[in-house]
């Protein structure tokens, strides 16, 4: 079952009967693009979610999740969410909900029908499919019977995904697996916490408490699990969204740092720099460059 949004939309108008009717019962795609939707709250099967251009704002369990071009989010069977959006520039969205049979059907073959609910980066496992799904959309097909066909293999994928992400955690330098799978998740909420509000900044204490640690406890386990202390983890997210502006608008060099929350224009070059060994100016005319070169 497809649900298209009307490309470059203002506002997303709600779904039509039959469309309520099937919802919950077999695969469902909604797509589109708008500047201003909301979905729901509404009971959902296993379910993907990504979007592009912007931020979709996920809200479920007292929380509110951005997704945007930086990663997918994975939300199990029987969650209850809203989704919103509210941009100036259209926001490209793509949510998958699973057909309940589907995903009885992988667990049973040997997966797990119970996912790890947080923002997961970008991979080489499922965002390729979800970038062919996508592209398709673009294109207008809607051929059902492909469709399916990549659903049932974006599960196994997802499965996949999951159980590498599984053998990551349980990788981790702690004692117990159990104290593994509990720090990861507790982890896991700060960072998307982080992701959602990179913009307007988070102190080590906001990200601590969304993880039920102490300051000391959150900023070792937050480290073992990315390698990188919070904040430059958060800068390595400013820096990511920073460069896609650059790109893709005419924002200047300040707009753009005020965009991603740096204090000002020479933050925003000295981290362009340490990351990406280019200067904003260099960013946006190499990104020019491969315009010119594909028109």
């Amino acid at each position: 079952m497809l649900l298209r949004l009307p490309i470059d939309a203002g506002v997303l108008a709600a779904p039509d009967s039959d469309f309520r009717t099937r919802w919950g019962r077999e695969n469902c795609i909604l797509w589109g693009r708008a500047r201003h939707a909301d979905f729901g709250p509404c009971t959902h099967t296993l379910s993907i979610r990504a979007a592009w251009g912007g931020v979709e704002h996920c809200h479920t369990d007292g929380r509110t999740i951005g997704v945007d071009d930086d990663n997918f989010l994975i939300l199990n069977h029987g969650r209850i969410y809203s989704t919103s959006v509210r941009s100036e520039q259209p926001v490209e969205t793509l949510a998958i909900c699973f057909d309940p049979a589907l995903v009885e059907q992988i667990h049973f073959e040997g997966g797990t029908s119970q996912f790890l609910e947080h923002l997961r980066p970008h991979d080489a496992v499922v965002s390729p499919l979800l970038q062919t799904i996508r592209a398709e959309l673009a294109s207008g097909g809607t051929d059902e019977l492909w469709f399916d066909e990549q659903l049932t293999s974006l599960l196994a994928r997802m499965r996949l995904h999951q159980e590498k992400l599984l053998d990551r955690v349980d990788n981790l330098a702690l004692i117990r697996s159990t104290t593994r799978r509990e720090v990861y998740r507790r982890v896991s909420r700060a960072t998307d916490l982080l992701h959602s509000n990179y913009a307007s900044g988070v102190d080590l204490q906001m990200l601590a408490q969304t993880a039920g640690l102490s300051k000391y406890h959150f900023l070792r386990l937050f480290k073992l699990v990315h390698g990188l202390t919070p904040h430059t983890y958060l800068q390595r997210k400013r820096v990511g969204v920073a460069v896609r502006l650059l790109e893709s608008t005419r924002l200047t060099v300040r707009e753009v740092a005020t965009n991603v929350g740096f204090a000002d224009d020479s933050t925003l070059v000295r981290q362009v720099r340490r990351w990406t060994r280019r200067t904003p100016g260099q960013v946006r005319a190499a990104a020019m460059e491969v315009g010119q070169a594909s028109a």
